[in-house]
């Protein structure tokens, strides 16, 4: 589905990509694209390497962890926490976590949205955005005027229902841009279902 490639790609532009272990506002362990590390566990099922490119041991990793959570929390750019010798993940292996995320919030989307799999394009674009952003019970229980207009697939309603406290106002706004674009692509389908609608009825005579 080359939607959630699309939105792997806008992903790591708006939250960032950090290859190295560092704490996030909140003091927890996070990596990649916002990937919070719950535990020493956590770290060591990912395929973190060393500065020469070769698989980190358990111990190095295990090491990290430890070293990162005893820093003060993230009031500091990620660069503070990062040594010479500090794990990091690959770029592919932090675009197959992501797509890994992104799939399950599309699969709980196409769950609660009937018509999820004929939305445009970029209607599911900025609902992967939002999703990612707030997490689905954030999205479905935060946002319900957005949500009566997604489910009515009336985007452009949806464009003036988008915007988050948080996000940067070019996040928003490029947020915005998806369900306007959803609006322009809507456009002919609806155009041409009116058409068929008023037609006359071959009566077969």
């Amino acid at each position: 589905m080359p939607y959630l490639q699309d939105s792997v790609a806008n992903l790591e532009i708006f939250e960032g990509i950090v290859p190295w272990m560092y704490l996030d506002t909140k003091g927890f362990v996070t990596v990649a694209v916002g990937e919070l590390l719950a535990n020493p566990a956590s770290a060591l099922a990912l395929t973190f390497v060393d500065a020469n490119n070769q698989p980190s041991t358990p111990d190095a990793i295990q090491a990290e962890y430890s070293r990162v959570s005893s820093l003060p929390p993230g009031r500091y750019p990620a660069a503070f926490y990062r040594t010479p010798a500090s794990p990091t993940l690959p770029h592919p292996v932090i675009d197959a976590l992501l797509l890994h995320h992104l799939t399950y919030f599309d699969t709980q989307l196409s769950q609660r949205l009937a018509n999820y799999l004929t939305f445009p394009d970029p209607a599911k674009l900025g609902l992967l955005d939002m999703v990612y952003n707030l997490g689905v019970t954030g999205l479905f229980r935060g946002f319900p005027t957005f949500m009566n207009h997604v489910q009515d697939e009336n985007w452009a309603g949806a464009a003036t229902q988008c915007h988050r406290n948080g996000p940067s106002l070019q996040r928003n706004d490029w947020t915005c841009q998806q369900f306007l674009a959803a609006t322009a692509a809507s456009a002919p389908q609806q155009s041409l279902a009116a058409a068929a609608a008023s037609a006359p009825a071959n009566t077969g005579s």
